[in-house]
């Protein structure tokens, strides 16, 4: 009689044991699908106020609101946004550290002196490319050129007479310059500014015949007549500036964008990646969202993990490759 309550005691333990078990394998997907359970912190590398940070905060504002967690947006700037980048890269790898990213710390900066060999594009997984935006070739009102083939043509009658205007000796937009005279077989001499702003004054005051700038600094000076624009860097015709023709129209396959993305530490796990490459892609489409790009003089990107590294990619190189043919070595 014992011996059988005995063995009735061990079966029911065993079937309870069993039941605990079963338990936590459902249990262990559940957990992995609960992130976000905590705040989040979008690390920026740029000052608060600038266009990476307000996309950060209108982006994080947002997903605040849909994964119902805080959003913390946090600057640490320096060394061309790199501060914050080697910060996120040793985070844990567990979706809570963001880092948002534009194209210069990820396709310029790594082939730079200055750079102490930190490639953020090894140290990182590319989450979502959230937007990008063109730049702008603008002239002198009185620059005798109204086309690229004009300003070519004039660079080759007047060698080293024409300078262009950038906002730093290692950006996209002294690369734009540096394709358009490899293109056309022309020269220009380069001059550095520390931001736009400063390359559109001399540009206003005719201290300089040409600058590569950003749609929203350049633009309204169009609309007023103060400068005309011969071209837009993107592959296309910029859709906010259809009858400005792509510089590619002349030489086809030119095309240098700026663009942001969100990226994360290595060995973050996939189903966490594809959470926040989902969420953000809603938020792009949302009539809300690209309202507000427009009127930054950007356009929503969006699309898959493998889309943005592809983009990556294909920068890395060609950008790398001009670095080093110029010599150039960071600022």
């Amino acid at each position: 009689m014992v011996s059988r309550k005995l063995v009735q005691w061990k079966g029911l333990i065993a079937a309870g044991a069993i039941a605990l078990l079963g338990l936590s394998a459902v249990a262990g997907p559940v957990r992995a699908q609960a992130y976000p359970a905590r705040t989040i912190t979008i690390l920026v590398g740029y000052s608060a106020g600038g266009q990476a940070d307000a996309l950060a905060r209108i982006i994080g504002k947002q997903l605040g609101e849909t994964f119902k967690v805080s959003v913390v947006i946090e600057n640490k700037t320096g060394a061309n946004g790199m501060i914050a980048a080697q910060a996120a890269a040793r985070a844990e790898p567990d979706g809570y550290t963001v880092l948002m990213v534009t194209d210069a710390m990820l396709t310029i900066d790594p082939h730079l002196a200055s750079s102490n060999h930190f490639d953020l594009s090894k140290a990182m997984e590319p989450v979502v490319s959230v937007a990008w935006s063109p730049l702008l070739l603008a002239a002198a009102k009185d620059l005798p050129a109204s086309s690229v083939a004009d300003l070519v043509a004039l660079g080759k009658q007047k060698p080293q007479a024409l300078s262009f205007g950038s906002s730093g000796a290692s950006t996209p937009h002294r690369l734009a310059g540096e394709m358009l005279q490899k293109s056309g077989g022309f020269t220009m001499i380069h001059i550095p500014y520390k931001g736009t702003a400063a390359s559109v004054s001399d540009l206003l005051a005719g201290q300089i015949p040409l600058i590569f700038g950003a749609p929203t600094a350049v633009e309204p000076l169009a609309t007023a007549g103060q400068v005309k624009l011969l071209g837009v860097t993107s592959e296309q015709r910029y859709p906010m500036l259809p009858g400005v023709p792509a510089i590619s129209e002349t030489y086809p396959g030119f095309k240098i964008i700026s663009y942001i993305g969100l990226m994360l530490p290595k060995q973050t796990p996939a189903p966490v990646i594809a959470t926040l490459n989902k969420e953000i892609n809603a938020i792009l489409a949302t009539e809300t969202m690209r309202g507000w790009l427009d009127k930054q003089g950007m356009v929503a990107t969006g699309g898959t993990q493998d889309d943005f590294k592809r983009q990556i990619d294909i920068d890395y190189k060609a950008r790398g490759e001009l670095v080093r043919a110029l010599g150039i070595t960071g600022e």
